[in-house]
């Protein structure tokens, strides 16, 4: 982010904003300025809509929302959880946190030599090559497609391997979207219907939703949509997550507990129906609650931060090694290499024993904090950071000579931009996901005689 005209009224905006917290609030003051950066990058996530594809704005405004707003909720709105309380006071956790955020947009945003970004200069040779090639993007989601409908007949240890394959829908979708095929509004509603049937059938709505929220990228930059549409589609965004987050508890206890005579979607539809009849009880209290209690990530942080060094020592980058190495080695060849899920390193960290079912990450600033602790996980975050910035920039200046690259970052980036996600899932989905991006453009050169 450069220290232009528009990056000091995004400061500025911040500073009027942490004023009116310190006069009008008793907020902690770490926590005001967490807020203060959230209000910023909100700003600078709408303002960029439709005139970049810029994958940093989403990282970003995930993470401060998951990492301070819903720890603000819990320390001074929402009332005590016995399952996602916060472990340590709001000043020792914020202390923390919010300098961690800050070095994370620095890092994110410091420019790099020969910096581009993802504009409207970019679409004409994109258009240019996919009109030249209108085939491709059908390829690709056709292939996505078939790897999504032939995971389940294959040996689990190629359950990673289709699960990229099959996020190939989504590039050649975002293709179609760039191409002036006349079909490309209804093959884009085609391959998202499918998946949200697919989520409805497994009762897992994460991976739909975020790629329904990086496709909002590319759709406002097709679209070239008004500011007040933006405000409009995000708040229309808001509320269907709302509304899918109050119905997951009652879908998965009818579908996965019960037994029943009605299909996965039939239950699923009659929940729907319910909710959209009396709205009211999306916002209830005990519906708010619940989703703010999800919203919060940093129930895990509080918890790593209680239990270390209290009760085990910090591990000086011993799991980033271990990320580092299986990241490097297909599973076949090192079938005991390092899991991304966190199970273990949740219990382990946080001294909170998980059911076997249940798997949950600790987060990148969790895992700085369990290895270096407060200062060594402040440069941690830092320095993971600026290597997104780095694949970014690099992708998008390769994209010179490779027009469509630029459709690639929502898929080299789906499972990095998550908030919980923690190193060992970082590295390792990155690695391979740039080996599939490699492999394909290597294949459709050779199958299309590109120089």
């Amino acid at each position: 982010m450069y220290l232009s005209d528009r990056s000091i009224r995004l400061l500025a905006l911040g500073l009027v904003v942490f004023a009116y917290l310190q006069v009008f609030t008793g907020l902690y003051y770490m926590s005001e300025l967490g807020i203060a950066l959230f209000a910023g990058l909100a700003v600078k996530f709408l303002q960029d809509l439709g005139k970049r594809i810029e994958i940093r704005d989403l990282i970003s405004f995930m993470s401060v929302l998951q990492w301070i707003i819903g720890p603000v909720m819990a320390y001074n709105i929402l009332p005590y959880d016995e399952l996602y309380y916060m472990a340590v006071p709001e000043n020792v956790y914020m202390d923390f946190v919010v300098p961690v955020c800050y070095f994370m947009v620095l890092g994110l945003y410091l420019p790099l030599k020969d910096e581009r970004i993802v504009n409207h200069d970019d679409i004409p040779p994109l258009k240019v090559y996919l009109n030249e090639h209108p085939y491709l993007g059908y390829i690709l989601a056709g292939i996505g497609l078939a790897a999504g409908f032939a995971t389940k007949s294959l040996p689990s240890s190629l359950t990673f391997l289709m699960f990229l394959v099959t996020n190939l829908q989504y590039v050649g979708v975002y293709m179609i979207l760039f191409s002036d095929s006349r079909f490309k509004w209804l093959v884009f509603a085609g391959i998202l219907g499918l998946a949200s049937s697919a989520a409805i059938l497994e009762g897992m709505f994460g991976e739909v939703l975020q790629w329904l929220m990086l496709s909002f990228l590319i759709i406002a930059m097709v679209t070239k949509i008004p500011m007040w549409a933006k405000i409009a589609l995000v708040s229309f965004g808001i509320f269907a997550t709302m509304l899918v987050q109050s119905t997951k508890e009652e879908y998965r206890l009818a579908t996965w507990y019960a037994s029943n005579t009605k299909t996965n979607s039939e239950i699923y539809k009659e929940i729907i129906m319910v909710r959209l009849s009396n709205p009211s009880s999306i916002f209830s209290p005990g519906s708010m609650a619940n989703m703010a209690a999800r919203l919060n990530q940093g129930w895990i942080i509080a918890r790593i931060m209680g239990h270390i060094p209290e009760k085990q020592p910090f591990v000086r980058g011993e799991t980033i090694k271990t990320a580092l190495y299986a990241s490097l080695l297909p599973r076949f060849l090192a079938p005991s290499k390092a899991k991304a899920g966190g199970h273990a390193n949740f219990e382990r960290f946080t001294g909170t024993v998980l059911p076997e079912t249940t798997s949950m990450d600790i987060s990148l600033v969790g895992e700085g904090y369990a290895n270096f602790g407060l200062l060594g996980g402040m440069a941690f975050i830092f320095f993971i950071s600026l290597l997104y910035n780095w694949v970014i920039v690099y992708v998008v200046s390769l994209s010179k000579n490779n027009p469509t690259l630029i459709l690639w970052i929502p898929f080299l980036f789906f499972q990095v931009m998550k908030a919980e996600t923690d190193f060992a899932t970082v590295i390792n989905y990155l690695t391979k996901a740039a080996i599939i991006t490699f492999l394909t453009f290597y294949i459709t050169k050779k199958i299309l005689d590109q120089k």
